[in-house]
């Protein structure tokens, strides 16, 4: 079964697929390992370092940015834009930025897959979706999405769920989610680094969906909200991520250049006439370890008639001695390998036989 699957062919896409047809978007995505490493390293760091400028004085009671000799009232700004308290800080709007772009991605690879010509179920459509979702994630940390949805519901059926009814719109997006996400990642041919960026987004969102539940358990939500808008940024620039990487997967199959692709490569390579010489020796050494002079070895000269095998004989009448030929010109002559002195040494017994 491994075998089949490692040796399928290469997954057929159709000219308009590749993104240098699409917006200028496709053609700026990392493709290669470098750059998308690049690319990742500076998301994180850039999420991370907000992040820690939020929470250090409400968690650790050490804020890292506090006024000083010089300019004071400069750093008291810059300090309440990462203030947790206040309004929205600086890691939630990069967090929307980042979500923001997310779904740009998402967007730009259903472009690339609709053209799969393998594609009958409409599984490009699943991107759609996501790219719909993380734009509307990215409006509930701006607009009170969130509270609407879980104010209405509650109303309309009269069952709370979770405090203020939070738990209608958690349960909204956890279910949207869990459709959407297998839809569109397992197709892909190169799925794992795409999984488990989304998995470890999804993750951090469900870390700040339960903080709510948390702060009404333990009684203290001055800590408890900080913690959410920490996982919620980080949750933020994980997708972004995924996406990236599912879009270098995509543009990957679009080239032909999955790992899949790679495989059947070789073998049709191995399969090529032309290389089964340079192929066959270390199959013939390892297959064939019995006595060298082995009248049963079949090497596929047998297959042959006569007037063949003499013909292919007769490029071989020069002595068979490996050690002479290397000592007469060892600039040009290569030494023989198990393999090939058996076959010589076949071949002039045919050559014998038929003479």
């Amino acid at each position: 079964m491994e075998h089949d699957a490692a040796a399928a062919p290469p997954t057929a896409y159709d000219e308009a697929a590749r993104p240098e047809r699409h917006p200028a978007l496709a053609t700026r995505l990392p493709v290669g390992l470098g750059r998308l490493t690049l690319a990742i390293v500076a998301i994180l760091l850039v999420s991370g370092g907000g992040i820690a400028l939020m929470v250090a004085g409400p968690l650790f009671g050490r804020p890292l940015i506090t006024p000083g000799e010089r300019f004071p009232a400069t750093l008291a700004v810059i300090a309440r834009g990462f203030d947790a308290r206040a309004g929205l800080p600086v890691p939630i709007w990069l967090g929307v930025v980042a979500v923001l772009g997310a779904a740009a991605v998402a967007g730009s690879v259903k472009h690339m897959r609709r053209h799969r010509r393998d594609d009958y179920k409409g599984r490009f459509r699943a991107w759609g979706w996501l790219a719909c979702l993380l734009t509307l994630s990215a409006w509930s940390a701006v607009v009170p999405l969130g509270p609407l949805v879980a104010t209405g519901l509650t109303e309309a059926t009269g069952i709370s769920a979770g405090p203020a009814g939070v738990g209608w719109w958690v349960g909204l997006a956890g279910i949207a989610f869990t459709i959407v996400l297998p839809w569109a990642v397992l197709p892909l041919r190169e799925r794992a680094g795409t999984a488990w960026w989304c998995l470890l987004a999804a993750v951090a969102w469900g870390t700040a969906a339960a903080m709510p539940w948390v702060g009404a358990f333990v009684g203290g939500d001055a800590r408890g909200a900080v913690i959410g808008l920490a996982a919620w940024s980080a949750g933020a620039g994980l997708w972004l991520v995924a996406m990236l990487t599912a879009a270098r997967s995509v543009i990957r199959e679009v080239r032909g250049e999955g790992t899949a692709v790679s495989r059947s490569a070789k073998r049709n390579r191995r399969a090529d006439p032309r290389n089964n010489d340079a192929d066959a020796e270390p199959a013939a050494e390892a297959g064939y370890e019995a006595d060298d002079a082995d009248d049963s070895y079949d090497d596929g000269w047998e297959t042959g008639s006569e007037n063949d095998r003499a013909g292919d004989a007769s490029d071989y009448e020069e002595p068979v001695d490996a050690d002479a030929d290397e000592a007469q010109s060892p600039s040009h002559r290569r030494k023989l390998s198990k393999a090939e002195r058996r076959r010589l040494r076949k071949l002039a017994r045919m050559n014998g036989e038929a003479a």
